[in-house]
């Protein structure tokens, strides 16, 4: 057009150029601040004009309303500054905590030596419990959680429980959660290793690159994908390195995301706390904190408490339909073995290449109750067995009254 061709012969010309700003009066701007600039030029220039009956669409230029709104616009800014600020403050606690749960998920990917990480977590935790019933002197009370939380049992009588001392009865739950943790990777690792060596023998077109194993504790369902060559070089040691750490990238996810809405929660009432004459950023950041710091000891204790009691799921029974859902048994260690050389573990494939192929027998099979006449004594080992999953374990009789008041069965 020929405007546009006047403006190119001013630029190739070098001519100085110039922009205005245009805004209609009443300012939209003057809505944030109305009783500032209820002194000002702009609302009386809009009288005076209604008064002087100008037409709609006139540009009006006066040193007083570039200067009203000039103060008006450097308002906004400073105002949207101070809420843009604040906001970063708020944001930095939560970017610092981030980076510590991205550095630990890393660390799961693509760490070396997981495995110690998941022994000192184990110490931390051991050494949680024993603090909390050690004072209190509380020794039935402690066996019952660690047999909870980390499946085994521990033998301890009152008398050396006194003489061990805080720090020496945790190094004995150490050690003997560490002996059990061993038996319990062997026991997963053999079998496995057995199963994998029949897949390597299959022919190279129809033998699978990689197969899962699903695993469970009876509440939180995980499935570990391990390369076939990798687990018959590790000899079957790759699938307890995989648990670990497929344990702890799902239990950061499910907390961390947990994690940010407890914060977003906290932050739309936090500045509520400015009535009590307290800086909101300050209880905001030791809020986050002590949210973040149970985050942390709770993740800890779900990873360690979930690889020391998970155990595979068992291909379902042919005979079952297909709507059955799978059974869900923890690992007994005391077992293992036995229920491993009695079972064909498919791990997920079989012979040929397709799905996983039944089991000998059906895992889940009751087991008759058994009827005691003769009294039990509180310190005699009793099997005592959950009937609604199949669950067994083997405790003292005064630590399995509460379970069988609660609905499990005596079984031996």
């Amino acid at each position: 057009s020929e405007m546009e061709a006047i403006l190119e012969q001013a630029r190739e010309a070098g001519a100085l150029g110039a922009s205005y700003t245009m805004l209609r009066l009443p300012l939209e701007i003057a809505d944030l601040f109305r009783e500032w600039l209820s002194e000002h030029y702009p609302d009386r220039a809009a009288r005076v004009m209604d008064r002087l009956k100008m037409e709609e669409g006139a540009v009006i230029t006066h040193p007083w309303v570039n200067k009203s709104i000039t103060r008006a616009q450097k308002k906004v800014e400073q105002n949207n500054f101070s809420i843009r600020k604040r906001q970063l403050e708020y944001d930095d606690v939560l970017n610092s905590q981030r980076q510590v749960i991205y550095d630990r998920r890393l660390h799961a990917l693509k760490g070396e030596r997981f495995h110690g990480e998941i022994l000192e977590m184990l110490q931390d935790v051991i050494s949680k419990v024993v603090e909390k019933h050690y004072g209190e002197g509380t020794l039935d009370e402690l066996h019952e959680e660690i047999l909870r939380k980390l499946a085994f049992e521990f033998e301890l009588e009152r008398e050396r429980f006194v003489q061990l001392g805080e720090d020496g009865v945790g190094q004995l739950i150490y050690d003997e959660a560490i002996s059990f943790y061993r038996r319990k990777r062997d026991a997963l690792s053999r079998p496995f290793h057995k199963g994998m060596q029949q897949v390597m023998e299959q022919d190279e077109e129809r033998r699978p690159a990689r197969v899962f194993v699903d695993f469970t504790d009876g509440r939180r369902l995980l499935r570990a994908v391990v390369k076939v060559e990798e687990a018959v070089g590790t000899e079957g040691r790759i699938i307890n390195d995989t648990l670990e750490r497929t344990a702890m990238l799902n239990i950061i996810d499910e907390k961390w995301m947990g994690h940010l809405r407890e914060l977003d929660e906290v932050k739309e009432g936090i500045g509520l706390r400015a009535y009590g004459q307290r800086d909101p950023l300050v209880e905001y950041k030791m809020e986050a904190f002590k949210l973040f710091a149970e985050m942390m000891e709770t993740i800890n204790e779900e990873v360690v408490s979930f690889v020391f009691k998970a155990g595979p799921l068992v291909a379902e029974q042919s005979g079952r339909s297909a709507r059955s859902a799978p059974a869900r048994r923890r690992l007994d260690p005391k077992r293992a073995r036995a229920r491993h050389d009695s079972m064909e573990p498919t791990y997920g494939v079989k012979s040929g290449g397709g799905q996983a192929a039944s089991a000998d027998r059906d895992p889940t099979a009751r087991k008759e109750t058994v009827v005691v006449d003769q009294k039990i004594g509180r310190n005699e080992k009793v099997t005592i067995q959950n009937p609604s999953t199949g669950q067994t374990q083997t405790l003292k009789y005064k630590l399995a009254e509460r379970k069988l008041a609660e609905g499990w069965v005596l079984v031996s």
